[in-house]
């Protein structure tokens, strides 16, 4: 098997190890990999020679959505619980970065947790990813909304520059501290970006600049015991980005040295993740979120060790990747193996995986990365939630037969196993993230390289940025990924020479380019398009893929189509469990209107299935509402020895029950 035909296998989700490149990235990727690593691996503390990223991510808000994914950010924002989760659980409207902080006198513990910084978690992911929504889909009521919030939180700055979860007498001295500020700072941070509002960007650094203080100074300990603290570093990734400032950096290294050696047993501290052998086993949210911090650090300080520790989270993560693209964490990874029947992955981590792999592409350039992101939100995480953005399950398993509050086999509770809009009686954690990841995969959608800029994650969405000082917009224009065409329209604020980087998707058999006047060329897994643009100039992409297997660990194997897979929905019965006061939102359990749904078996090969596109009934702007597009076939083995139809959909137009696995006919390989 060719390198190509690995890293294909790795993308369909199935449990195999990504050669040692992967990360080292492309030609295009990481300039002077061997000569820019090698040598002094510094593994206390100094920062080696650094490196450049393959590509810069954009200011938030230069790309927007366009199409489908705006319309359901609208949807969402509108008629779903991403645009008021405030009025339907108490940790999102406690005002815990205000009026709700913790003291020595008042604990804000009202959760089903009765943790004192939960509730930070909770508002802060939620208005980060409110925010985002808010701007980036340009509704005008909730944009308002965002203001006042942002107002409101920065409006109790503390003369210091504090902006956290803890009154004066608590500060910097318990667990969530670092965790409940990068909840609130990742949105604040967006907002500044989006707006263009430089007083909050100022007021943000006050706040950043003060932690760093505070714990290189010694005056306090950095906190022990809650992994999510890690994830301040992603709050001193983009700070650096903003700013320059070498600080940042500097102090993410720090930090990371020091967890790895204070907390030693998690999944992605240095030693762990060195020893390949060592499988994950902690909360899969932690896990697959605290990895991206070796990747920031691998990709700014060139150290061996360190990019070996990034390479390795990887080999990792494909051991516990479900078919549908997340991965196995239920809450806890326990090194389970991903089966699509037996196995559940949190809403939460399939955000964090997502966001992952979006940074992954972005440090390496390595177009693998791009595929997984595509994958896991066109499938598991459309596949996890209802159509209408009303609400999402907690746990989802790939092969879901039942989703009645109880596991998967029906033989004890689990609350975590129905559709809500809040989830209050568990946690309220995966609808905030939810909330997230529409935003993050347009975020990653365009990127800047050191020329030009470069179609990353493909989708309708349009880009207002500059390149040489001469502002630049562009319309993608297409119904990806359920269609294979991508029109891109280029205009210029005046005529200007620069190249477009367009990454090209591993399960493209064969992709053209055209574009008049250009010259067109293929640069290892990207497409470079070079030409001076004039306001109007238009590419024209046409990928070309087919029905391919996806072999998972239960012996079975799913189907894809491009950057699609695809399921058998189950007809199914909704059971109201719960209604939210003031709204039409409600929790709910499903279950089969027969057992002969689940219990289908029929064999199945990728060469029995033709493509279907849509006679009509289909809104564009709603794909899984109604799907676009079909796999059919008319003999699928029948163990009766009748013809029998079978009829495939996207992944996201079966989000509540489904079977995604089958018999191979003929052989697991079929």
């Amino acid at each position: 098997m060719n390198r190509r035909d690995v890293l294909k296998v790795i993308l369909s989700g199935c449990a195999v190890s990504f050669t040692p490149s992967v990360f080292q990235g492309s030609a295009i990727a990481m300039e002077s990999n061997e000569s820019s690593s090698r040598g002094s691996a510094n593994p206390k503390g100094e920062m080696a020679s650094s490196k450049t990223p393959a590509f810069q991510w954009l200011r938030t808000g230069d790309v927007k959505p366009a199409g489908w994914i705006k319309a359901q950010m609208l949807r969402d924002l509108q008629l779903g619980f991403a645009g008021c989760l405030d009025k339907l659980s108490h940790e999102a409207s406690s005002d815990i970065f205000v009026s709700g902080r913790n003291s020595s006198q008042t604990q804000n513990n009202q959760n089903e947790m009765g943790v004192n910084w939960w509730n930070g978690e909770t508002e802060g992911n939620w208005r980060a990813g409110h925010i985002m929504m808010a701007y980036l889909s340009e509704d005008p009521a909730s944009m308002q909304e965002a203001d006042r919030y942002v107002k409101h939180v920065l409006a109790s700055q503390d003369a210091d520059g504090y902006l956290g979860v803890f009154a004066p007498d608590l500060r910097y001295a318990h667990q969530g501290e670092l965790w409940t500020q990068t909840c609130l700072l990742r949105g604040l941070i967006a907002y500044a970006e989006l707006t263009h509002n430089d007083d909050a960007l100022h007021a943000i650094r006050r706040a950043v600049d003060l932690t760093i203080q505070t714990y290189r100074s010694g005056k306090h300990s950095l906190p022990v015991g809650e992994s999510h603290d890690l994830m301040f570093v992603e709050v001193l990734e983009r700070m650096h980005d903003l700013t320059g400032d070498p600080k940042y950096p500097e102090f993410a290294l720090w930090f990371y040295e020091q967890w790895s050696e204070n907390e030693s047993k998690w999944d992605a501290t240095l030693p762990s993740l060195l020893d390949l052998q060592k499988g994950f086993v902690d909360h899969g949210v932690h896990t697959y979120e605290n990895v991206r911090v070796p990747i920031w650090l691998a990709a700014t300080t060139g150290r061996d060790d360190i990019r070996e520790a990034a390479q390795n989270a990887f080999v990792k993560i494909a051991r516990y990747t479900e078919p549908s693209g997340s991965g196995v964490s239920q809450e806890w990874i326990k090194d389970l193996s991903p089966d699509p029947s037996k196995t559940e992955y949190e809403y939460c981590a399939t955000k964090e995986l997502q966001l992952t792999f979006e940074s992954a592409l972005q440090k390496t350039g390595n177009s693998v990365f791009g595929d997984r992101a595509e994958w896991i939100w066109f499938n598991a995480a459309q596949g996890s939630r209802l159509a209408d953005g009303t609400a999402i399950s907690y746990l989802t398993s790939d092969n879901r037969y039942r989703c009645d509050g109880r596991s998967v086999d029906g033989k004890k509770p689990e609350k975590r196993n129905k559709f809500s809009p809040a989830h209050i009686d568990v946690a309220v954690c995966c609808n905030p993230n939810a909330s997230q990841v529409a935003a993050l995969f347009v975020r990653g959608m365009w990127m800047r390289d050191a020329h030009g800029l470069a179609a990353m994650l493909y989708g309708p969405c349009m880009v207002d940025t500059r390149v040489a000082g001469t502002r630049v917009r562009i319309e993608e224009r297409t119904q990806y990924p359920f269609e294979t065409s991508v029109e891109i329209a280029v205009h210029p604020e005046r005529p200007l020479e620069f190249p477009l980087r367009l990454r090209n998707p591993l399960w493209s058999r064969q992709t053209r380019v055209q574009c008049a006047g250009a010259k067109v060329e293929r640069d290892g897994e990207y497409w470079v398009v070079r030409k001076t643009w004039h306001a109007g100039d238009t590419v024209h992409i046409e990928f070309t893929p087919q029905v391919e297997p996806i072999a998972a660990t239960n012996g079975e194997i799913a189907l894809r189509y491009g950057a699609i897979l695809f399921a058998a929905a189950i007809p199914s019965k909704e059971s109201v469990v719960k209604r939210y006061a003031g709204t039409d939102l409600h929790d709910s359990y499903y279950e089969p209107l027969s057992e002969a749904g689940s219990a289908e078996v029929l064999a199945v090969s990728a060469a029995q299935f033709v493509v279907e596109r849509s006679s009509g009934s289909a809104d564009p702007l709603h794909p899984f509402d109604t799907p676009m597009i079909e796999l059919r076939t008319r003999d699928t083995g029948s163990p009766t020895g009748e013809k029998s139809e079978i009829t495939l959909v996207p992944f996201g137009n079966a989000p509540v029950l489904r079977r995604v696995t089958f018999p191979a006919k003929g052989g697991a390989s079929a």
